[in-house]
């Protein structure tokens, strides 16, 4: 998508923020890990889908049921966006890329924070920081944030797949962006297209590094000094990101917003695809009328999902997955309803 249309596209998020903003008010949102701040409140009994940690087993032992320590919101949270512009984040098969919601969901919660007076900071990054933004308040702050975002989105929109001149009909996804894994995928190519490509060294169950996320993961954690609230917004595709957001969601409440598209589930059944691998290097045929081929694709990056619930699931993180299809509004209301105290 070009800046004009995304620029416009986040002015009219503006409308939907005043609703996200009472996500982050007192007695509406007591926090993403259901109430645990600064200074305790109450006991209450315990419901399906609290948090374990949080149960207060003297109280528990004594009256042979389980409760839990509720806790006062600390009303000067701080809001911390992490931004992953890398070039994996070029994929989509439609009209916004992961990037573009990526921004989008981004700009969202800034103006939402900026509403509340909450301060807002960020730190924009790809195969290394771009841009860090110390949490501020005000309207211009956050504004400033989000035109980054733009701005650096807009600077780096390499990756850009063309179809394949005479290799059988045009793909339905002829145009979309491939993104990183098509390394990765092509292991199996010479013997699904009946080529002599030398296969690549990537292997389809290993992820290609370019996204630094386990970097943004430590520079995030060195950068804040106090509780924050870190919405960290990615593909995920990347290496050894797991002990470093354990690591974060320590110190800071960490939700992980994993941005994904429909070229994540499955590739067209015809045509021959050409692509580019955006962080690995190189382009490469996709053989997209191969059932071996699109059996790996989707194994793969199935995979890499399962990889990044199973690492959220052991930290204790929340996580959202953000199609490029949704509805950044709705779906980010609908998380922050969800995570309400019973």
């Amino acid at each position: 998508m070009d800046r004009e249309e995304l620029h416009s596209r986040i002015r009219r998020l503006v409308f939907a923020s005043p609703a996200l903003s009472e996500a982050f008010s007192r007695g509406e949102f007591r926090s993403v890990f259901k109430g645990r701040g600064v200074d305790f409140e109450a006991l209450r009994e315990y419901n399906d889908g609290d948090d374990a940690r949080l149960i207060d087993w003297n109280v528990s032992v004594r009256i042979a049921r389980p409760y839990v320590r509720l806790y006062r919101e600390d009303r000067s949270l701080t809001l911390f966006l992490l931004i992953d512009v890398s070039p994996s984040m070029e994929e989509g098969s439609g009209e916004l890329s992961k990037r573009d919601m990526a921004v989008l969901a981004a700009s969202l919660l800034a103006y939402a924070a900026q509403y509340r007076g909450m301060p807002v900071g960020a730190l924009i990054f790809a195969g290394e920081p771009l841009r860090y933004f110390k949490p501020r308040r005000g309207k211009a702050h956050a504004m400033a944030l989000i035109e980054a975002a733009v701005a650096l989105s807009a600077a780096d929109s390499a990756g850009m797949a063309a179809p394949a001149a005479g290799h059988g009909p045009p793909s339905p996804v002829d145009g979309a962006r491939a993104g990183a894994g098509a390394a990765a995928a092509q292991e199996a190519l010479p013997a699904a297209a009946g080529t002599g490509r030398r296969a690549s060294r990537a292997s389809p169950h290993a992820p290609v590094p370019g996204s630094d996320l386990s970097g943004a993961f430590d520079t995030a954690g060195r950068l804040l000094k106090r509780r924050s609230l870190v919405m960290a917004a990615s593909d995920f595709f990347a290496a050894g990101y797991e002990t470093p957001m354990a690591r974060l969601a320590l110190r800071h409440d960490l939700v992980a917003l994993r941005l994904t598209d429909a070229l994540d589930e499955e590739l067209p059944p015809s045509g021959t695809f050409s692509a580019s691998d955006a962080e690995g290097g190189g382009r490469y045929l996709l053989p997209l009328g191969s059932r071996r081929f699109r059996r790996q694709w989707s194994e793969f990056r199935r995979a890499e999902a399962e990889r990044c619930r199973e690492a959220c699931l052991s930290a204790h993180v929340p996580l959202l997955e953000l199609g490029t299809e949704d509805d950044p509004a709705r779906a980010l209301l609908g998380f922050f309803g969800s995570r309400r105290h019973a």
